[in-house]
């Protein structure tokens, strides 16, 4: 065992000591796989305490993980927990921008590429590494996005038979401003997808690929009771920010959101809440400090609205020039030279 992962380990066993002790194998993986379904808790305000509550979580899941690596090194689960370590480790990584974080995390995917009893599952390491990329912050823009693409696309040649390809193919979200790439990519992914849940997905993200560069039609009353009309908008800049409460990513941008509305007069930003309790929205808002209208059906997911718009995932801010044209899916990366640039259409 290396010394970077000895450490990561030892942190585990110190932390969850006094929780685990008496717990088996099996009860604490139960806990383990209970996170899963548990994220951070808390209303954020800020993206500060939206961070520290998503570090705070990410701490208690070390805590689990490291805890039983080291108690059930013989457990085949504890192999498991070793990929579910890494992916944590890259993931903090990228909220505090430390690279020995990421760097611990390729220590424990190459170890576990030497294990014996990881002969028959080189494709899960090799998947690990691929994902983990996917995930980092910088993945989608420029020369990372390129490399995504290169990975993603190898993984797909190496291991054609596998059930993970189709949702690496599934990166076309990082091609969001290129169209025929992302089609290309989707409609490549779509035939391998071997469950109805990843069809729906890819299908979804065809959906919203087609809507791109053309004139966006959206009819709603919002839950302030104003009528909104894309087509009144005309001669605005209008951003759309698909939002939740239960969602601390998306809680986390509404402060940019509100920040990019205020940019300009000529700029109109809309909301739309997945909240099941369209009622208690207009409190929300008021204690965020939001203004502008915000759309709740109280459906989430099958929601008329972000049925007919494909959305599969949140949070997501759409750009939309003052012609009325759909000019970006994804605004997270230079969003303020995005809208600048739908000004001046």
């Amino acid at each position: 065992m290396t010394k970077s992962l000895s450490i990561v380990l030892c942190a585990g066993v110190l932390l969850g000591a006094t929780e685990c002790a008496h717990a088996d194998a099996s009860a604490d993986w139960q806990q383990i796989q209970a996170m899963d379904t548990h994220g951070p808790s808390g209303q954020f305000k800020t993206r500060e305490e939206a961070q520290a509550g998503a570090l705070e979580y990410l701490a208690k899941q070390e805590e689990a993980l490291g805890a039983f690596i080291t108690r059930y090194p013989d457990d085949q689960r504890s192999i498991d927990a070793k990929f579910r370590l890494a992916h944590l480790l890259a993931t903090r990584a990228d909220l505090e921008q430390k690279s020995y974080d990421r760097h611990a995390a390729d220590v424990i995917l190459d170890e576990l590429a030497k294990e014996p009893a990881m002969k028959s599952r080189q494709a899960d390491v090799a998947f690990a590494r691929v994902s983990i990329f996917m995930q980092r912050v910088d993945a989608v823009t420029g020369e990372n996005r390129d490399t995504l693409l290169e990975k993603a696309r190898a993984f797909a040649k190496e291991y054609p038979d596998d059930r993970r390809v189709a949702p690496l193919l599934a990166v076309a979200s990082a091609f969001d401003g290129e169209p025929k790439t992302a089609r290309s990519l989707l409609e490549q992914a779509r035939p391998k997808a071997q469950t109805q849940e990843l069809r729906s997905r890819i299908d979804d993200d065809l959906k919203r690929i087609a809507l791109l560069g053309k004139p966006l039609e959206m009819q709603w009353t919002s839950v302030q009771g104003n009528r909104i009309d894309l087509r009144k908008l005309r001669g605005k800049v209008v951003l759309i920010y698909f939002f939740a409460s239960w969602s601390a990513p998306a809680m986390y941008e509404l402060d940019w959101v509100k920040h990019l509305a205020a940019r300009s007069s000529a700029v109109q930003a809309l909301g739309i809440c997945l909240d099941n309790d369209p009622v208690a929205v207009p409190a929300l808002l008021a204690d965020r400090g939001v203004q502008w209208p915000v759309y709740c059906d109280g459906r989430g997911w099958q929601g008329e609205l972000v049925r007919s718009l494909g959305i599969n995932a949140i949070p997501d801010l759409w750009i939309v020039d003052r012609d009325g044209i759909l000019r970006t899916l994804d605004a997270k990366q230079d969003a303020e030279a995005l809208i600048d640039g739908a000004d001046r259409e």
